[in-house]
């Protein structure tokens, strides 16, 4: 009988210390799980955030390639503020048939309204399409004409800045 109180005593100890136990460690278990969680959810929304602030600023970098490309004056120093913000094959793809000599024929030229629409490409985060209906209005001699361009730029990020590194109209209205 001695054996069995022992046996059972054993036994009622045993079970209780691994509830005991197993209570203790699965109490911190799960409170470590839903740390984890917590923090996982908080990475996610910076990283979110980070890459909303990516495309702003490549966003941002499309609109102002497209300001200095469609407002000026002065067609010669147009080619300087659009370098700027070009590659060189960028530069190449927007004028690609610039010359040297002086403009003589009075061109002024504003960007009526720019609506863009982009797409991340390879999801490295450094290269992003943008597709742009443009509306310009150009006067030259005194002559003003409205034209809509849907205009494909292609922006990379060299250097830690964004540049327009390909040019592309695709299409007018």
């Amino acid at each position: 009988m001695n054996k069995l109180i022992v046996i059972l005593t054993c036994g009622v100890l045993l079970i209780g210390y691994t509830f005991f136990i197993k209570g203790i460690t699965g109490h911190s278990y799960n409170e470590k799980i839903e740390s984890l969680n917590k923090q996982n959810v908080i990475q996610k929304k910076k990283i979110e955030e980070l890459s909303q602030t990516m495309n702003e600023r490549s966003a941002s970098k499309n609109r102002a390639f497209f300001e200095v490309f469609f407002n000026y004056t002065n067609i010669d120093k147009r080619y300087e503020k659009v370098q700027n913000f070009t590659t060189e094959k960028g530069f190449d793809f927007a004028f690609p048939s610039r010359s040297d000599q002086k403009h003589t024929v009075s061109v002024k030229s504003e960007l009526a309204s720019l609506e863009s629409y982009s797409k991340k490409i390879n999801g490295s985060g450094s290269h992003e399409l943008f597709l742009n209906i443009v509306k310009v209005d150009i006067t030259a001699n005194s002559v003003t004409t409205n034209q809509t361009l849907i205009i494909q730029t292609s922006l990379i990020k060299e250097k830690n800045r964004w540049l327009v590194d390909d040019v592309q109209v695709k299409g007018n209205g």
